[in-house]
């Protein structure tokens, strides 16, 4: 599922995305022990924007292209909540971006609390506020299908989804999303990362055959379980 572009702005922003998170050292690659998404598919690949976080510079610059993609794609104006899963790095980007747009920030439980006190969606919520929904990447969509829904549940509108990265290769997350009214937006994927390392590389030269590989077809690219894999 290689992206289009609608126009050179968006491109020049998905391959300044692939080259922040190359160089603050938030790709990880590792053959041995995939990364497992929701769907129980593996990869080879997996992207962490803690990294990119610690450089204050390229943390403002990821801010500034998140709020260029919400203002250009989502209309900010109408949006009345920010929401985001109650941990990860995600968190830290949505806490940035309910900062710039002056708006209430919400968290979600990934799984649903067994403690009264505390409920799946903390924070102030009025029924039918629209809301979107950030987070730092999406791969099948799985889960971020079961964030929207905790999120309808509780008297929410999501019709939109916005992470830093998406995987661009899961089709899967058209069919997790789509019914449920939800738009996916993205700064970059893996096909800008490859193109960036294919033209500067940044990664072991061995890396580049076994990610072309999985990119073309993710579905076949796997490997036999082994302890410790990490969730993607």
């Amino acid at each position: 599922m290689i992206p289009s572009y609608a126009d050179l702005e968006n491109r020049r922003n998905a391959l300044a995305t692939a080259e922040m998170l190359l160089d603050s050292g938030c790709v990880r690659f590792d053959t041995t022990m995939p990364f497992a998404a929701a769907s129980g598919l593996e990869s080879p690949l997996h992207v962490d924007i803690r990294g990119l976080l610690g450089f204050p510079d390229r943390r403002q610059r990821l801010l500034r292209l998140a709020l260029d993609e919400i203002e250009t794609e989502i209309q900010p104006r109408s949006l009345d909540a920010i929401a985001c899963p109650t941990e990860g790095p995600g968190v830290a980007i949505a806490t940035l971006l309910a900062d710039r747009l002056c708006l209430p920030l919400l968290f979600v439980r990934r799984c649903p609390s067994c403690d009264p006190h505390k409920h799946d969606v903390e924070g102030r919520l009025e029924p039918g506020w629209r809301v979107l929904l950030v987070e730092q990447l999406a791969t099948d969509g799985q889960r971020k299908a079961a964030l929207v829904n905790t999120l309808n549940a509780a008297g929410a509108v999501v019709t939109d989804l916005f992470v830093v990265f998406q995987y661009g290769v899961y089709d899967a997350i058209h069919e997790h999303l789509a019914p449920l009214g939800v738009r996916t937006h993205a700064l970059a994927s893996w096909w800008d990362i490859l193109e960036v390392v294919a033209a500067n590389p940044r990664l072991p030269p061995e890396a580049l055959g076994s990610i072309r590989a999985f990119l073309h077809d993710p579905s076949s690219w796997h490997r036999e379980p082994m302890p410790g894999r990490v969730p993607a």
